[in-house]
Parts: structure tokens; sequence; C-alpha cells
């Protein structure tokens, strides 16, 4: 496991660094990746600006005032390299990896979609086209919209619970001007961390940075700073959508749970995993035993505020009442049935495998430092991580289960509710039924 090390230049950027070949050395290829977090990504937004964050990242490698679109597109390809640019609810992400002999090159292309975006209106427009149109797809999906719903439900007028990539209606208003001015808000070193890793040296890759990135002025004002927020408490309630065209229905059940920082971060990455994968409870109970779906899953989104724990599954529309029944009851169970030693030690095994997996290459290491360094957290939990997962006990999930899982979860129901929702009305005693013609996703209430 790479030790990486850190500096802050003059301007606040914070440069953290590693060496690390992708293979042992006489197999190795030299490669390097380097990504910049920015911090305030879409929980810097208000519900009317939802998915300008994502719009506003989407648009870096789409031009910038030396090159087009194109000519980035064209550049980055030249080197072999790979640009990408995404944005989360706590930060944006630029990425770029590179073969050694190219990556200084990479490096500048990368700097110049950083600070230096075109956001002209053609590009803009065609970012948002295109953005819309997906939505139209997610929306058809009864899982996806699902997820977009229970969202809502969670965080309703919180900063995490408009959709990230936005709506119909807020993309429509968003303007180059307001993705310029998200830009120079956010975009700045002393709001950023840089982090470069792979086949260079840590003096070499702060000596890089220094060439690069040195000369980036830090603005007069001081960085904006994204403010503490709660959810609202946990109420257990079903939401309904009413969607007669979707082929089946979707089960989400959660509620909101902890922060990245929290001490119980292992144990909840544990108790979710007794949950989740095929051999989980949820697709024990779901799948094998009673054969209602093709599958059901867990997870658990650790941010910097308390983040969502949710189980899905997708079934018959006629099978609905009983699948919730179901998906409740083992979120519950986990709270009070303990977890075996066997059972215990194959979640922990599937945790590691998927941990080891996720730093294989130089970009995963790379995304691993990045989420301790956005979150505040030592740089050292990454040659921890695996011992923490193993520390974890069997009073610690039941403890984390009741604590943050095992009561109050809402359900959302994305389907068609002239079939199941006479058994849910009677089954539950909070119930919302939204007609999907009136679900509105810029509203608490989901409600046009």
């Amino acid at each position: 496991m790479p030790a990486p090390a850190e500096r802050i230049l003059d301007n606040g950027l914070r440069v953290i660094a590693f060496q690390q070949r992708s293979a042992p050395k006489a197999l190795g290829v030299p490669l390097i990746a380097a990504q910049l977090i920015v911090r305030g990504g879409g929980s810097a937004e208000s519900d009317a600006e939802a998915g300008l964050s994502a719009l506003t990242a989407s648009l870096l490698t789409q031009g910038t005032t030396k090159r087009s679109a194109l000519e980035v597109a064209q550049s980055v390809d030249a080197l072999g390299a790979r640009l990408d640019a995404s944005s989360g609810f706590d930060a944006a992400v630029v990425s770029i990896n590179a073969t050694t002999p190219e990556f200084p090159q990479a490096f500048a292309i990368f700097d110049e979609v950083i600070r230096h975006p075109a956001f002209t209106p053609a590009e803009v427009e065609r970012v948002r086209t295109k953005s819309i149109s997906d939505l139209g797809l997610t929306y058809s999906n009864p899982s996806a919209l699902a997820r977009l719903v229970a969202n809502r439900v969670a965080y309703a007028a919180a900063p995490y619970g408009h959709p990230l990539a936005g709506t119909a209606e807020t993309l429509a208003s968003l303007t180059c001007a307001e993705a310029t001015h998200f830009h120079e808000r956010w975009y700045r070193p002393d709001n950023a961390v840089l982090i470069v890793g792979g086949d260079i040296t840590p003096d070499d890759a702060f000596a890089l940075a220094q060439r690069v990135f040195g000369n980036w002025k830090k603005p007069s004002t001081p960085a904006a700073v994204l403010q503490p927020f709660s959810a609202p408490p946990s109420r257990a309630h079903v939401v309904i959508v009413d969607k007669p065209d979707a082929g089946r229905t979707a089960i989400v059940a959660g509620r909101v749970a902890i922060a990245r920082n929290s001490p119980e971060y292992y144990a909840g990455t544990v108790a979710t995993a007794v949950l989740a994968g095929y051999s989980g409870r949820l697709n024990q109970e779901i799948r094998v035993k009673r054969g209602l779906s093709y599958g059901a899953g867990a997870q658990l989104a650790t941010r910097r505020e308390p983040g969502l724990f949710i189980a899905s599954t997708l079934v018959d529309h006629t099978k609905v009442a009983e699948a919730t029944k179901v998906v409740l009851d083992t979120i519950a169970g986990l709270g009070q049935t303990p977890v075996e030693a066997k059972e215990l030690t194959t979640r922990k095994a599937t945790i590691t495998g998927a941990f080891y997996r996720g730093i294989e290459t130089i970009d995963g290491i790379a995304a691993a430092v990045g989420e301790l360094a956005l979150y505040d957290m030592p740089l050292g939990e990454l040659e921890r991580y695996v011992a923490g997962i193993q520390a974890v006990r069997a009073t610690d999930v039941e403890h984390f289960a009741k604590a943050h899982v095992a009561s109050d979860a809402f359900v959302v129901l994305v389907g068609d509710a002239g079939v199941f929702g006479e058994a849910i009305r009677t089954a539950y005693p909070a119930v919302q039924i939204v007609p999907f013609a009136q679900l509105d996703l810029n509203r608490a209430n989901l409600m046009r």
C-alpha cells in the first residue's frame, strides 16, 4: 500500500502524492493518474439550481478558451489519455491518466479544462439537451426513479434532497452565466485537493503540481463554506408513485444513517454487507426462499453529512405487499437477530475483496485517497481499512442496525398502484400516493 505524502502550495491548493506502479516492476505499465477534487457539488445548489454542479462539471471537457470540445477530445486521444469530469453531492471531480512519457502534456490539458473552460452557449445547450433526454430514460425506469424519490423523501428540502442531475425544469433555466458563476465560486485552489500518483515520485509530483498549478491565483474573497444541515426526523411511511405503464414495481426502503467520518463507519459497512449481495439476507429472503424477484440488495451512501441507507428490489405488481413486508422485516431483523460468526466472516470477505479490487489500479488508489481527503479523514485510513473491517463485532452490527437502520424506515414504491395500492393502504397507516403525471422532484412534497 502506498504511503501518501502531502503539501500545501502557497495558493492554498492541497497536493497529495503517492508512488505506485500498476504491477510488479518487470511487468508494470508506467501510468500516472491525477484527480482534482473541488468541494461544493450538488449540495451547494439551491433547489431552483438543481443540476448546476453536474452541468458545470460536464462542460469542463467540452471546450476551453484555447480549444473547442473536438480539439480537447482529439488532444486527449492523441496522447492515449483519459479525461473525465463529474459531480457528486459533496464535490466535483476532474481526473486524467496517461502513460508516464505523455503525462506532462496530459496534465497541461487537465489544467486547461479546470481553469479555462469556455462555457459556450452552443455547448451549454448541447449538454443540457442530452441531460434532459437522459432524465426521460431515468424516469421510465422504476428502480432509478424510486431512488430519486427516496432521496427527496429522506431529505425533503435539505440539500441532498433534490436530484443531482436536476430536472427538466431546472435544467431548462440554467445558463452560461450561472455555470460561469458556479465555476468562479467553487473552482479555486484553496477549495480543492489535487492527487497525483502512480509511476512518479512524490517529489516529482509536487514539482509538477507547483509548475502547472502554482500560478492558479486564489481569489481575494474567502472561499465559500458548505454549511452543516440536518435531514428531517426519520418517519415510517409509504410513498407510492403510481406509474401504470411500469413493467414491475420498484421497492426502496431506507432512512438517513451516518456521515463518512462517523466512528460507526466500519460497523455500518459490515451491517450493509450482511444485507447486500447474492448471499446477503435480502437476496436470500426475497429471491432464494420466496422467488419474489431476480435480486435484492442494500447500499449505504456515506457523505459529508449523514448519508442514506437503502434496501431495494423489483417485483411483480401482485407481489408488492408481500415483498415490502419481507424487506422491512429483514431490515428490522438485523437489529434483532445476532450475526453468526460464519456469516460475519463471509460478509467481511466480500468487503475486503471489493476494497482490494478497487485499489488494484492507479485510478482506484487515487479515488480512495481522494475520498479520505474530501471528508478530512487521516490518509493512513487507507492502510487501516481492512483492519477496521475485521475489527467489527456482531454486537457492533446489531447496535448500528438498531440506531440507524432497523426502525422508522420509509418505503417508496414505483409501479401500478391499481394492482397493489389497496393492499398497501390496508397494511400501512401512513400512505401517500403520487400520480406519475403529477410527480415533481423539485418540491419536497413531490407534488406539482
